[in-house]
């Protein structure tokens, strides 16, 4: 059907975009304003057009938008809204994951299982996720794994795997983080005397917390690499 009263039509049963339904509704309140002696006469083709539009379905999709929050004292717990939602370090929610600004996606359904997928703001941002089911909200985990590019260093997975390095010139090495339940460190010397006619190097201690390595031969550096758990 097609109305001169309103700029958009649609066939019935069909999804509309919402911006096309909200441009009917406001040229329908511009006609009724700047016709209101004639109202009486029209009302059966305003009660049509109203008719047409109700009965027109938005794509919920495009209702979905995004946010810049600019309140204090919000909590992440109550986000449960699809949408996109920015947070900047002036407005910081709590129960976030890490940092103090982001952005927030939110998909899913209260009836069954809500996500939320937090962005760090960050150079390199790492991304955490957790999920609202049976009314409680789930730990949040990363999907990215966390990593210190520096000597010592680290990289840590989702999975609970923990890999760390170092390279140092003193024979006692410590982890930056402890493993809590198993550590396979294997180094290598650097040192080479041709006169020496013994040479031997090997872990002295060995820890979830670090080694120590002995030395009879020559000595000057030695590089490390421990994966775990």
């Amino acid at each position: 059907m097609t109305n001169s009263m309103i700029p958009y039509s649609f066939i019935p049963g069909t999804k509309a975009k919402a911006s096309e339904v909200n441009a009917n509704f406001v040229s329908l309140a511009n006609y009724i304003e700047q016709n209101k002696s004639s109202a009486a006469a029209d009302i059966e083709d305003v009660n049509e057009t109203i008719d047409e539009i109700s009965s027109t379905k938005a794509d919920k999709t495009e209702l979905i938008n995004e946010f810049t929050v600019d309140e204090s004292d919000t909590d992440l717990d109550n986000y449960k809204t699809k949408g996109t939602y920015i947070f900047s370090s002036v407005y910081t929610p709590t129960n976030i994951p890490k940092g103090n600004a982001g952005i927030l996606i939110v998909t899913g359904l209260e009836s069954s299982v809500i996500k939320q997928t937090w962005y760090t703001d960050e150079e390199n941002p790492e991304i955490f996720t957790r999920n609202f089911e049976s009314n409680e909200w789930e730990e949040w985990s990363s999907t990215t794994g966390k990593i210190d590019m520096e000597n010592p260093g680290y990289l840590k997975l989702p999975n609970g795997l923990l890999l760390q390095w170092g390279g140092q010139t003193g024979s006692v090495a410590t982890y930056p983080i402890a493993y809590t339940t198993l550590a396979c460190p294997v180094i290598t010397k650097q040192g080479y005397n041709a006169s020496a006619t013994r040479s031997d190097t090997g872990f002295t201690t060995q820890s979830l917390t670090g080694f120590s390595i002995g030395s009879s031969g020559s000595f000057t550096h030695m590089n490390w690499i421990v994966f775990g758990y």
